[in-house]
């Protein structure tokens, strides 16, 4: 977590322990693959790599068998509904396994709505960029409104890309005064990794 966030106070945070539980704290999943898969988002496999923080297992995962042999993958996680205010601080990590290139994610958000419709697209980590160790991504909220964000896992042609994802440590957390500078700092660097390895601050 960046210095910003450990002064800020923490409105919402996620760290998927148990990912069968989001729908009822309400979270929406949406496979739009083509043609469907095998999987979904499912919760974090140890064996394939570890958590950024918990239990091991505690992140939320996809991969290539989102979508059938040969197919598009396109597959949202879409939080439940929170508020921003001025300079809401907006971080998450992720990685990829890196067996194979493809992975890509694409972060947006819409105003309360579910529809990938609704959603208006914030910027995307694209595979040849994906970090394959945790890297911490950090947005900036910058109006007041109640918002919803979601995660887009996308892959084409899963015959020869796409590996595996997981997204960890979500947090939103709104920004003591003396902060304001680190979080206008932050805004320019949208989307910019600052990888770390486990058990490093």
């Amino acid at each position: 977590m960046s210095s910003a966030a450990a002064n800020a106070d923490v409105i919402y945070n996620e760290g998927f322990d148990d990912v069968a539980n989001l729908a009822a704290a309400g979270w929406v999943q949406s496979n739009n693959s083509t043609p469907g898969g095998e999987t979904g988002w499912f919760q974090g496999n140890s064996g394939i790599f570890a958590a950024e923080s918990g239990a091991a297992d505690s992140y939320i995962a996809a991969n290539y068998l989102n979508a059938g042999l040969g197919g598009n993958v396109d597959n949202w996680l879409i939080t439940p509904v929170f508020h921003i205010e001025q300079a809401t601080l907006i971080t998450f990590a992720t990685r990829t396994a890196g067996g194979l290139p493809g992975d890509n994610l694409e972060v947006l958000y819409s105003l309360g709505g579910t529809n990938t419709s609704d959603f208006f697209s914030l910027g995307s980590i694209l595979s040849a960029v994906y970090p394959i160790d945790w890297g911490t991504f950090s947005l900036v909220g910058t109006g007041t409104a109640d918002i919803r964000l979601a995660f887009r896992y996308l892959v084409t042609d899963t015959l020869n890309n796409g590996d595996y994802i997981g997204i960890d440590s979500l947090s939103v957390a709104v920004p003591e005064p003396s902060t304001i500078a680190l979080f206008a700092a932050a805004l320019l660097m949208m989307f910019v990794a600052t990888r770390r390895r486990r058990g490093q601050i």
